[in-house]
């Protein structure tokens, strides 16, 4: 039969028993229990005390004065119990020292956290948190104080504030723009070259998404030579044109211990100077140093890609070939300074008939050639009418020593019907040369 507890006339009675236990009696068990509980638990503190790592101290509340400390304490702060027993917390702190007060994130209301300095009976200081917390024992309010000991955290706090900072100056001491980045790209670390060339502080930019901080164009291109690195496990280097300026970018893969990327290192690198100084040294191996108009070199590397330009939009080309008439006996009779002269009044004259546009070249010694782009052979008369004026005009200065003459001749290349260039070189050069013949006949 199943026992449970009735309530009579002050007693309790156990149904199914035939007992039953006065009420007093129930109360004195009660409290019997108590009591054992409370010898159990003092024990346990005891043993507690006593055996653990950490520095505990028993405190009366209302003067601090400390009421026990464990063997760790003991041994920690090189007092002995006597000693702790005739001080109090205060005591144990450098005068005037103010503790900071570390609130811990879950700690109970009744839980005070705070940090300050402790002092060893030999002098010796070190860094502490105090954990305190109120409890009641043997009917009195006393205060538990858990004392840990900072020194190897506030070591490795400063060890690794001084290796951030040699970091940033090794950083910063680098003339180049440096970021490094999680998989997700919030930036972990960058240089002040890298901020200069973004335009933001630097405290703007750790902690934020690398590809927030780019214009939305620019950071899809970013997104997707990121994911090439990271699925591939290879740089991937880039020139990136910013505020006219040519930056040199890599994409580093970082692994972890595992060999899995986990971050991403940009470098970049200026090369502005660099690329003008490649446009200037192009310039100068494609130019003719006399004239300034392009070199031989320059014209075989420029005229075949207006010709594929021209097939492609089908628009029409003509090329001329001239040459300098009677340039030896210029030479021969005022000087080969005079013959440069009148090479470089020929390539002003040239200059001047035709556009900006088109590829005009000293192809070597007396002989030009001009590719003509964008036009039909209608235009080619017009062209030639333009270039006798100019001609004439230099003739007719009171100055000039020798007439200029010019021999000319063109090859038309039509977009329905294309040609080489060598077959426009060839017929341009014979048509140049029978001009050339007929003057010499009128002569």
């Amino acid at each position: 039969m199943r026992k449970y507890l009735t309530e009579g006339d002050g007693v309790f009675v156990e149904q199914g028993s035939g007992l039953m236990i006065p009420e007093d009696r129930r109360r004195r068990k009660r409290r019997a229990d108590d009591v054992r509980w409370g010898e159990d638990l003092v024990k346990r503190y005891e043993f507690l005390l006593h055996h653990t790592r950490d520095n505990i101290f028993t405190v009366r509340y209302q003067d601090k004065n400390i009421l026990d400390a464990n063997t760790a304490a003991v041994n920690t702060y090189q007092y002995s119990l006597a000693e702790f027993r005739s001080m109090t917390m205060d005591d144990l702190q450098p005068a005037g020292l103010t503790p900071h007060l570390a609130p811990r994130p879950g700690a109970g209301s009744r839980v005070v956290v705070f940090e300050t300095t402790h002092r060893r009976k030999n002098g010796e200081t070190f860094p502490v948190e105090v954990s305190s917390q109120g409890v009641m024992m043997g009917g009195e309010r006393v205060l538990l104080c858990m004392v840990g000991d900072l020194s190897e955290k506030k070591q490795s706090e400063e060890a690794h504030r001084r290796s951030e900072n040699n970091l940033r100056a090794l950083l910063n001491a680098v003339t180049e723009s440096l970021l490094l980045v999680d998989k997700s790209g919030t930036v972990l670390a960058a240089n002040e070259m890298f901020a200069k060339r973004l335009r933001r502080p630097i405290d703007g930019i750790i902690g934020a998404n690398f590809y927030d901080l780019l214009p939305p164009d620019t950071a899809r291109e970013r997104r997707k030579q990121a994911e090439k690195v990271l699925s591939g496990g290879k740089p991937v280097r880039f020139v990136d044109i910013r505020n006219s300026r040519y930056i040199d970018q890599v994409i580093y893969p970082v692994c972890d211990d595992r060999g899995e990327v986990a971050r991403l290192a940009f470098f970049g690198a200026d090369i502005t100077q660099r690329r003008e100084m490649e446009k200037e040294l192009e310039a100068m191996a494609l130019s003719d140093q006399l004239t300034g108009l392009y070199n031989r070199r320059g014209f075989f590397t420029l005229a075949p890609r207006e010709l594929k330009r021209a097939e492609r939009s089908a628009k029409g080309l003509l090329l001329f070939f001239a040459d300098v008439d009677g340039l030896k006996e210029i030479n021969d009779r005022f000087g080969h300074e005079e013959g440069d002269r009148a090479l470089s009044a020929a390539a002003k004259i040239l200059t001047q008939t035709f556009r900006g546009s088109d590829v005009i070249s000293r192809i070597g010694g007396d002989e030009f050639a001009v590719l003509v782009t964008d036009t039909d052979e209608t235009l080619m008369e017009k062209m030639l009418l333009r270039l006798y004026r100019l001609i004439n005009n230099f003739n007719g200065r009171k100055a000039a020593r020798y007439k200029l003459a010019i021999s000319i001749g063109h090859a038309f290349c039509n977009p329905r019907n294309p040609a080489t260039l060598d077959e426009l070189i060839s017929q341009a050069d014979q048509r140049m040369y029978r001009m050339k013949k007929i003057k010499y006949r009128q002569a």
